[in-house]
């Protein structure tokens, strides 16, 4: 039995679905007591949830409003075959040929939506069927957020008005497909390593791009492999023979008309991935291929037609379209790793294991996991708002001052690299939690987590590895902290800046010890959580300033730098919001169920950092032995009174069944009998396999 690549309005896809019908009606799948109870297991797990989940998955789509159109959203995608797959067709079981027609079937029906006069769409309804769908498949997310973010930001962070208005209306209708041509075969994210040149020829004004070796190779290109017409290639810029710096060039790959690649590119496709097989990721190279000058985009430089450049006013503008890329892993977080979650948690609450047939949900290896990641997710999405506000201050919609865009970039550049660090490898540990805490279920493709742990790994190295950019983080913390404690210089920004708590450095130094006797002053105080993170990060980032003032090097400090950054962001997220959610700063429309636990998960989150950073307080004598126990136990017991909320909380996140994807997630709890359905939909599920003559036969056939 062969799955047809179709809906299944399909006569071969119907005939797949009545030939799944005769199997079943051979099967004996009478309900055993475990699945009676299951579905029973979960109503009683959301029935304990001490707010109004309705009310809470309104915060998370960022109001009712938001909520309504997302919904509206999910129901129209639901059943259009070509953006959400269709049974008997499984989107967890496609080649990667498939999903690569699939994804880009997914972008051009997005791209009709507005041209079908039938559905009488508004563009706000069409922008959130789009965004259901970039929740429903990551790889779609991925190829969409190449060409819309990356390619279009480059334009407008670094392109002049003129250049602005030339592609940006060809990038919104798609008569352009861009993609972000930056890391190097032999070079990532290490840009000053660049090995593509863009050679300016005075004769011709004309810039020549040249990729001279095989590692200047422009690898991990998205949408490069087979799709993107243009792309912002990255350089280093040959002027009158001198280098001048590394430039951004917009150059035309392929034809809009048939697809071919230019003369003097060469490109192809990298091939079978371990995720986003949707995704053409792929390889460029320059050989004398020849752009119009006014194709270097020129917003922070000039180069006149007689060859005089004037170059940016600082080389790390260049670098500025990373800050965006870099904070769009706020959104794959909360998109991939809370979906995770949800399937780990609502298996965790309806399958019972052990001597008293417990719900493994209650084991302590499952709650105090679980439950943190939980919290984390709600931290992320809050302080989301933050960083959206703090990056539109940075782009002023386009028109950036140039002095308050270098003042700022530095806090934001900080903060997007700490952000994805913290975020990457957290994220890592818990989706390995998630698989671990589904057993060997999760070993099965149709459960999702696998294809989730694929599709995210890229994310601890692409857009910069975690390492590089934490070490990038602590460099610009110590940098603030010299300013501070040398020269007493704070800057004054318009937004609450993650690195404030410097301004009180001498304070924080000031502490020896932690003047908390009993730690469950934790539960009901964030002031107490956050001076005692602010103290130990001042104190670590100190030590770490004496260390390389005595001598050592970056290099001898990288890992303790690395950690240390890492735990400035932890803090702020706790910061941003213990100021959300504490009842005295609280939005007052906030729903008072909600308000109470989002406060909650913030003095979680607060006890989480200091349980898992409590290693950094007691190197520098802060904490005690005593209280670093005393914070164990207050930790792992909050977890623990927590742990019947757990449905409710992932219940909240909003996903219907067919953006979760995993039979054990089932929202009613029925999961042995969709399990089991979507095994016997697999293709050749009971069928002799093709190669049974060839191979088998011959060997079970042989005494006849």
């Amino acid at each position: 039995m062969t799955i047809p690549l179709k809906d299944s309005s399909d006569p071969s896809a119907k005939a797949a679905l009545a030939r799944l019908e005769q199997i079943k009606g051979q099967l004996n799948l009478k309900s055993s007591a475990m699945s009676l109870q299951a579905p029973k297991d979960m109503t009683t797990e959301r029935a304990a949830a001490d707010f109004d989940i309705k009310k809470l998955e309104w915060l998370w789509a960022g109001g009712e409003d938001a909520y309504n159109l997302l919904n509206f959203s999910y129901n129209f995608i639901k059943n259009d075959p070509e953006l959400v797959v269709q049974p008997p067709r499984n989107f967890l079981e496609m080649s990667r040929p498939e999903a690569r027609e699939f994804a880009m079937g997914q972008i051009y029906r997005t791209t009709q939506l507005s041209k079908d006069k039938a559905l009488n769409l508004t563009k706000q309804q069409i922008d959130s069927i789009v965004w259901a769908t970039n929740i429903y498949s990551e790889t779609f997310s991925m190829r969409f957020f190449v060409h819309a973010s990356l390619f279009r930001n480059a334009v407008n962070m670094l392109g002049n008005k003129n250049q602005q208005d030339k592609w940006n209306t060809k990038i919104e209708n798609l008569e352009v497909i861009g993609c972000f041509a930056m890391t190097e075969l032999g070079h990532s994210s290490a840009l000053r390593d660049i090995e593509t040149t863009a050679t300016y020829d005075i004769a011709t004004d004309e810039f020549v791009l040249e990729s001279p070796t095989v590692t200047s190779s422009k690898w991990w290109i998205g949408m490069a492999g087979q799709t993107a017409t243009h792309t912002v290639a990255i350089a280093q810029t040959i002027i009158h023979g001198k280098n001048v710096g590394l430039n951004w060039f917009i150059v035309q790959l392929r034809s809009q008309t048939d697809g071919s690649l230019m003369p003097n590119v060469v490109a192809g496709d990298i091939g079978q991935k371990v995720g986003h097989l949707g995704l053409d990721n792929g390889w460029i190279q320059f050989h004398r291929n020849r752009i119009p000058r006014k194709n270097m985009l020129s917003r922070w430089v000039s180069l006149d037609r007689h060859g005089n450049f004037s170059p940016p006013p600082n080389p790390a503008v260049m670098y500025a379209t990373l800050i965006p890329e870099r904070l769009s892993l706020v959104l794959v977080t909360t998109q991939l790793i809370s979906q995770a979650i949800v399937i780990a948690t609502r298996y965790g609450v309806v399958r019972r294991q052990g001597a008293k047939n417990e719900q493994i949900m209650d084991y302590q290896s499952h709650y105090v996991k679980l439950v943190p990641a939980i919290s984390f997710m709600y931290m992320v999405k809050t302080a989301q708002k933050d960083l959206d506000e703090q990056f539109s201050i940075l782009t002023a919609g386009g028109n950036m001052d140039p002095a308050t865009y270098l003042n700022y970039m530095g806090e934001m550049h900080a903060m997007a690299a700490c952000f994805k660090g913290l975020t990457g490898w957290y994220s890592s540990e818990i989706l390995e939690d998630c698989r671990r805490a589904c057993g060997g279920h999760a070993y099965s493709s149709y459960n999702a987590i696998g294809s989730i742990i694929g599709d995210w790994g890229v994310m601890t190295t692409g857009g910069g590895d975690n390492v590089v950019l934490l070490q990038q983080a602590a460099r610009h913390l110590l940098f603030r902290l010299e300013q501070k404690l040398k020269f007493n210089q704070y800057p004054k920004f318009s937004f609450k800046s993650p690195t404030q708590y410097i301004n009180y450095a001498e304070e924080y130094l000031g502490n020896t010890k932690w003047n908390v006797s009993d730690v469950s002053q934790c539960l009901g105080n964030f002031s107490v959580v956050e001076g005692a993170l602010c103290t130990i990060l001042v104190k670590r980032l100190n030590s770490i300033q004496k260390n390389l003032e005595s001598g050592m090097t970056h290099n001898d400090v990288l890992l303790e730098s690395v950690r240390v950054a890492e735990m400035h962001c932890a803090v702020f997220l706790f910061s941003t919001n213990a100021a959300a959610y504490h009842k005295s700063t609280a939005d007052p429309a906030l729903d008072k169920g909600v308000l109470s636990i989002m406060n909650r998960l913030t003095v979680l989150w607060g006890l989480h950092i200091l349980y898992k950073y409590s290693d950094q307080g007691f190197k520098e004598g802060f904490l005690s032995p005593e209280q670093i126990k005393d914070i164990e136990y207050i930790y792992f017991d909050y977890c623990k009174s927590l742990r019947s909320q757990v449905i409710g909380l992932t219940d909240g996140f909003g996903y219907p069944d067919f953006i979760i994807k995993a039979p054990i997630a089932k929202y009613d709890g029925d999961i042995y009998q969709a399990y089991f359905d979507s095994i016997l939909q697999a293709p050749g599920s009971v069928d002799i396999p093709p190669y049974h003559e060839k191979y088998i036969k011959p060997l079970t056939n042989q005494l006849k």
